[in-house]
């Protein structure tokens, strides 16, 4: 049986992703992303190309302003992941990991109030 989820179904889904939902994400960047699905498994691919895409110029903004210490990590990481380059090891860590990440994490278990409850039915009406 021959896998449909090869690196070219990949790339063709995240190019029409960005295309779609006007990310204006780089080809260079779209490579990093399919490496990224790659690198996680194929099953999540929707997810993480949406993630990926929506994020990616504030991930990235973030990662540009990486210090000494922050690429010191990404390299340790590097050393058990050589699949991945350094910036997609920061990218992971930035997602994984990142200071919104960890502010979510304050907020975990609290619930939606009514008004952004009403805002996210009368966005999925919309779509």
């Amino acid at each position: 049986m021959i896998n449909k989820y090869n690196r070219e179904f990949l790339l063709e889904y995240v190019e029409s992703e960005n295309k779609k939902n006007k990310s204006q994400v780089s080809s260079e960047a779209m490579d990093k992303i399919v490496s990224l699905i790659e690198y996680f498994g194929i099953e999540l691919y929707r997810p993480i190309a949406r993630l990926l895409l929506t994020n990616w110029q504030e991930i990235t903004d973030r990662i540009n302003n990486y210090s000494e210490a922050d690429w010191m990590m990404a390299d340790e990481i590097h050393k058990s992941t050589p699949t991945l380059d350094r910036f997609s090891i920061a990218m992971l860590i930035e997602v994984l990991e990142g200071e919104d990440t960890l502010n979510q994490a304050e907020n975990a278990g609290q619930r939606l109030s009514d008004a952004e409850l009403r805002a996210i039915r009368k966005h999925q009406d919309e779509q």
